[in-house]
């Protein structure tokens, strides 16, 4: 989600994605067949805090890679009341470190001093265990206001560093044909994006006002195939294999010994499941009536398929 926002860029990116391909013989026919699923991982948020023995909170942006966000995760923007999990956004000014545990003094890969300033807090939270295929779901209304930045995601790193990430949702501002803030599209504007290898391949769609009620959100990943659905209805599909010309290989299409384009955005390594309200900054930042919203999250569940 914040590694690789710089959207301008995502069109060179989705163009470079597919500069280099590599051929694979498919060992498989593509199994098409409805998969029943087996639940493994399930908080509803019952309880008066956050389960720690099922997440662990974020401090700090995490990421020195973007100057589009600037908030210090702190788990006082996290409450849990009527089953409702509510990330809120704050205005207001905090000074922390970023990288907990280096010196007040230390010069950190964004180049800037470790202890810092920052104008808001928010919060975010990341699954103590990593998945690695299944059915990824939530249940959230989300928040509107200029600048709030929600996401729904996977993100995890092999012993390599290379990076896998799948997000089932971001919502940021966006702008009119003329490159100006556009609010008629706030909580609107559902993008869905997946990442690997510094690639990436994105998404998006118009939809209904996802702040006006609960919407349930799910990615389906197994090893051919990436699905995106909005209350049940699907949005967006990306494959393992690919044509030469960069197209899906539907899992119909998919035939033992054929030989196909490995798709290089497709995330081969298990995930943390990641919730967070990020907070834009610059040409984006909030005005005076963000903050009187919230992330609410009735639940979160991961399924894996029944053998």
């Amino acid at each position: 989600m914040e590694k690789y926002f710089l959207f301008s860029l995502s069109i060179l990116l989705n163009l470079s994605s597919f500069s280099q391909k590599q051929k694979i013989t498919a060992n498989t026919d593509g199994n098409c067949t409805e998969k029943k699923w087996e639940l493994k991982f399930e908080d509803n948020f019952d309880g008066t805090s956050l389960d720690l023995n099922k997440w662990h909170f974020k401090y700090a942006p995490g990421t020195f890679s973007t100057e589009a966000s600037n908030q210090y995760h702190s788990s006082e923007n996290i409450k849990l009341e009527n089953g409702i999990c509510r990330i809120i956004p704050k205005t207001e000014t905090v000074y922390k470190k970023a990288i907990n545990w280096l010196p007040d003094t230390a010069i950190v890969d964004d180049g800037k001093v470790n202890l810092r300033e920052y104008p808001y807090t928010s919060g975010c939270m990341d699954s103590n265990e990593q998945y690695l295929y299944g059915k990824f779901e939530i249940r959230c209304k989300i928040p509107k206001g200029k600048g709030l930045w929600p996401a729904f995601w996977m993100y995890g790193e092999n012993s390599n560093k290379v990076n896998n990430e799948i997000d089932v949702f971001e919502f940021w501002n966006e702008e009119t044909i003329f490159g100006k803030y556009n609010p008629k599209k706030l909580s609107m504007v559902h993008h869905m994006t997946v990442h690997y290898n510094k690639k990436m391949s994105g998404k998006k769609y118009i939809g209904v006002d996802f702040s006006l009620d609960f919407h349930t959100f799910t990615v389906v990943w197994d090893t051919t195939k990436i699905e995106w659905y909005v209350d049940g209805e699907l949005k967006r599909i990306h494959t393992q294999y690919i044509t030469k010309r960069g197209k899906n290989v539907e899992c119909k299409d998919v035939k033992a010994n054929n030989t196909y384009y490995l798709n290089p955005v497709f995330p081969k390594n298990p995930m943390n499941i990641i919730a967070n309200l990020a907070i834009q900054i610059g040409k984006n930042k909030p005005d005076e009536n963000t903050f009187n919203t919230a992330f609410e999250i009735d639940y979160i569940r991961h399924f894996v398929e029944e053998k």
